[in-house]
């Protein structure tokens, strides 16, 4: 019944007077950039949890043509044994002890706003591992030098140990060659934009206060604290040399500005410094950061440091080590041998933007070496990573090199694991696990304790961890996303129950950088990611008990009726949920299938499965609900999530080769022979291009068909609705897979056998076919909620049925409506203040525009579009909400033309309403 989408939203306005009402503003929905697709697998075992992953291809009758499936097969997941013995033992790091093998990563959470105290929303982020069991916290970066960004070592305040005290040598900037590009003092706002400029201080002693209440906070749940140290100010290309790395994904964008000798050395006492004042923050440790293109890493590798003529060049193993050495041994001759001094670097390096040119990248051989520097120099631990040039985040998020195809670089490419990288990073897990074997070659040659990172989670891959540790290969293990998806994860495991660990599906809502610097970042699964705190969810993390217990009727078994029901059961009403199929899951089966096991829908499916008989949910399969069973049951508020219609579309013709989407998920249901009958055909037309077409037509290469993409939009729309990564990847893949792809498509004639159009150089085109999948997305299906509130009976709409979307939004909505079932008007009506005026017209979904009128002016604007558009929504209102309230109007945005003509059309009613 359900599907796979939605979207509750936050508010855009004007930067004015705030003065939406929660109620009201509820009452329109809740933004969330995600992805999403057409929905999870139900049927389908869980992957890694009760048995093998389901081929994504069995249903077409064939086996993989992909070159990726050839050169990395994957292992079968294996029902888990349930041993977490290893990651639940004590580990010593210094003289530190750390209660379990379980860390946090330093992945920058976008939360900390106050640039002079912890916000109290950062705090709960990290108080919230702390309180799930996780062991040790690598905390996020603090400002090494003031906000202006200045390098200028006169803004260095003095400190015993100050430059001087590192080791004199030959090779000065006066023997440097003459430098066009020194770092010159950065700035700041110019290269990160506000959204990332939240950042408290430590480059002096005023910061210290701040810091130690971090700790205090941190240090009453018995977890180690250290502080990831990256000078952020060198995001504006700070670096050993002028040379840039090649390709086109996040940090080949950065410059890279050679700094001098006396740069680097004011870089290293700012480092030093900063370390002694945790150190008196009451802090554990700190890890500095050098790896993926950061900083450090530029020295490090032979890629980059190939011009410097000082100590610092890369001449020498010592040389490329000793920016870090030097710091290590400033800090160790301050804070004593009890303080953990961590390095994060590459423990192997290659180039993915030019696979097979690992020209100048760092091997194992010489990340050992490196390992035994920094030992010696006073490290405590090491926590490896690896670094591809040309794909930042794949080398600490191994598993989005398996997205579209078990080894795409995103450049064309396929890597072979058993070949390229020296063979040493494992790709037969799907990306879990892909570091072991390059940490345990460095733990090999040193005595400290060594850990590592790369979608090490410990719910999707048990054993796998457990064994790495038992077996001395690691000593610890980092994460995040899975902590993100849910905080409790090792308090779960350790007590046994594995299944109710909300599963990070690997979508990669969470991660949009570098693109996207300043848009939130949001969960699939854990809808309270970024939004606790805030005005959508001022209550936090925890949903807070109902008031006066209602009985509450969902309708819909899919992503978001679940999760309606599971949040308001968990708040003390009596629920009631009913699904047309005999099983959960909705259209997120189709998903599973189209998709394949990669995000791990099933596994999503499985865990609100297994929420709703823990919060004793009574569940109704295969009952059909129409408005008068609903009248019969006679529930308090009833929630309508069942799904979006998808045979709401105009039809684009009626040759017997057309299929739409609801034919798909009819023949997924009746079983594979049904599916595979319905697809076969050697040509096929995906008509659309968004998020579903997308998926569908990689789908249909995975299975050896050809295939043309036809769509009525612009190429800016293509994969609209995917994240950052699995956009810009897979935009390549499908390119270089042979989908031609044909935008702006009109006067579209479909015959039997082929479509004829006008292309977007405005000549006619004619594409045969032996199928043509009309992939548009469903529709909404206002009909069921409008029927439930004319019969007196509060009613909200979540999921595809009120707003087609991705899995992410119609999570997000479904949580935010449960959290506020007797807080926000299930009439659909707005509560509106004095001289305010608001109306709701339909584009994609719904979208809201709210006015304040005073002496016949637009003195303020609210515009709601998160509805819309995934990624794109809350940046439009805010666009269209700034236009209102200047000049009284709202300019069409390209590619946005639905939300542009909804927005119009809710602001002339607005305006009709206030008399203007």
């Amino acid at each position: 019944m359900h599907d796979r989408t939605t979207t509750l939203g936050s508010q855009a306005r004007a930067p004015r007077t705030p003065h939406l009402s929660r109620r009201s503003f509820l009452a329109g929905a809740v933004t969330a950039a995600g992805l999403a697709t057409l929905p999870s697998l139900t049927g389908c075992a869980p992957v890694g949890q009760d048995g093998d992953d389901p081929n994504p291809l069995a249903n077409s009758g064939g086996e993989s043509r992909l070159l990726g499936d050839q050169l990395n097969p994957q292992e079968a997941a294996a029902e888990a044994s349930g041993d977490v013995s290893a990651i639940f033992s004590p580990l010593k790091i210094a003289h530190v002890t750390v209660k379990n093998r379980l860390g946090k990563s330093c992945a920058g959470s976008e939360l900390q706003e106050s640039t002079d105290w912890p916000d109290e929303k950062m705090l709960a982020f990290y108080e919230g591992f702390c309180e799930g069991g996780l062991g040790m916290i690598v905390y996020e970066q603090s400002l090494l030098f003031p906000s202006t960004g200045s390098m200028d070592t006169s803004a260095l305040p003095p400190m015993d140990g100050a430059a001087v005290d590192l080791p004199p040598m030959d090779g000065t900037a006066g023997d440097m060659p003459p430098l066009d590009d020194v770092a010159a003092a950065p700035d700041m706002e110019a290269v990160m934009p506000s959204g990332l400029s939240g950042f408290l201080g430590i480059y002096d002693d005023a910061g210290i206060p701040a810091h130690r209440e971090i700790a205090d906070r941190i240090h009453r749940h018995d977890v180690v604290l250290i502080a990831q140290m990256l000078d952020v100010t060198t995001a504006t290309g700070a670096a050993a040399s002028t040379v840039k790395e090649e390709g086109t994904l996040e940090m080949a964008m950065v410059p890279a500005l050679m700094q001098t000798t006396e740069q680097v050395q004011a870089e290293q006492q700012a480092f030093i410094d900063a370390a002694v004042r945790y150190k008196e923050a009451g802090w554990d440790g700190i890890e500095l950061n050098a790896s993926c293109n950061h900083y450090f890493s530029t020295f490090l590798s032979r890629y980059a440091n190939t011009e410097r003529t000082d100590q610092y060049s890369g001449e020498s193993i010592e040389n490329r080590a000793r920016i870090l050495t030097e710091i290590i041994e400033g800090i160790r001759a301050h804070v004593g041998e009890d303080f953990i001094v961590q390095v994060l670097y590459s423990g192997i390096e290659g180039n993915v933007a030019s696979l097979g040119d690992d020209t100048g990248c760092t091997s194992i051989e010489e990340a050992i070496e490196f390992a035994k520097l920094f030992e010696a120099a006073g490290a405590s631990s090491l926590h490896v990573r690896s670094q591809l040039y040309g794909h930042h985040n794949g080398g600490f998020q191994p598993d989005v090199l398996h997205f579209h195809e078990h080894g795409d670089t995103g450049y064309g490419t396929v890597i072979d694991y058993d070949r390229h990288f020296g063979g040493l990073i494992d790709g037969s897990h799907d990306g879990a696990g892909a570091l072991i074997e390059v940490a345990a070659r460095i733990k090999e040659a040193v005595s400290i304790p060594v850990g590592t990172v790369g979608y090490m989670d410990p719910r999707a891959e048990p054993d796998l961890m457990n064994r790495a540790i038992a077996d001395g290969k690691i000593d610890f293990m980092l994460m995040t996303r899975p902590l993100i998806a849910d905080a409790a994860i090792a308090q779960k495991l350790e007590e046994g129950r594995r299944d109710e660990v909300a599963p990070c599906t690997r979508c990669m809502t969470c991660f949009v950088a570098p693109f996207s610097f300043g848009t939130p970042s949001y969960c699939r699964v854990n809808a309270a990611h970024t939004r606790a705190f805030t005005e959508e969810m001022p209550e936090g993390y925890a949903p807070l008990p109902a008031d006066e217990p209602r009985s509450v009727m969902v309708v819909g078994g899919g992503p978001a009726g679940m999760e309606a029901a599971r949040i308001a059961a968990e708040r003390g009403h009596r629920v009631s949920l009913y699904e047309r199929e005999d099983h959960l899951g909705g259209l997120t089966e189709l998903a599973a299938v189209v998709k394949g096991t990669h995000e791990r829908i099933a596994d999503h499916i499985a865990y609100l499965s297994r929420q709703l008989e823990l919060t004793g949910v009574d569940v109704h399969l295969g009952t059909e609900v129409d408005l008068d069973y609903i009248v019969g049951v006679a529930p308090d508020i009833v929630l309508i999530a069942c799904g979006g219609d998808l045979s709401r579309n105009a039809p684009l013709g009626s040759a017997g080769s057309i299929v739409t989407l609801a034919d798909l998920r009819a023949a997924q249901l009746a079983g594979d022979e049904a599916l595979a009958e319905l697809i076969a055909g050697e040509r096929v037309v995906v008509y659309g291009c968004e998020l579903e077409a997308c998926n569908i037509a990689e789908y249909l290469v995975r299975a050896g068909r050809t295939v043309d993409m036809v769509s009525p939009s612009g190429a800016e729309s293509l994969y609209q609705g995917a994240p950052t990564w699995p956009k810009l990847m897979g935009t390549t893949w499908l390119r270089t897979h042979g989908v031609r792809m044909h935008f702006q498509a009109g006067d579209l004639v479909v015959e039997d056998g082929s479509v004829t159009f006008a292309d977007e150089r405005g000549v006619t085109a004619t594409v045969p076919f032996d199928l043509l999948v009309d992939a548009r997305p469903p529709q909404a299906q206002p009909e069921l909620l409008a029927g439930v509130r004319e019969a007196g009976i509060a009613a909200h709409g979540v999921g595809d049925a009120y707003a087609p979307g991705t899995i992410a939004n119609a999570v997000a909505r479904a949580n935010l409506v449960a959290r506020n079932l007797e807080a926000i008007d299930g009439f659909g009506a707005l509560e509106l203040g004095d001289d305010q005026y608001g109306a709701t017209a339909t584009g994609i979904g719904e979208v809201t525009v709210v006015l304040t009128v005073k002496d016949g002016a637009i003195v303020d604007a609210a515009v709601d579009t998160s509805n819309e558009t995934a990624g794109i929504g809350h940046d439009l209102g805010e666009q269209f909400a700034l236009q209102i309230v200047e000049k009284g109007a709202i300019d069409a945005v390209s590619g946005a033309t639905k939300t542009s003509t909804a927005v119009a059309d809710a602001l002339a009613d607005c305006k009709q309403q206030a008399g203007l």
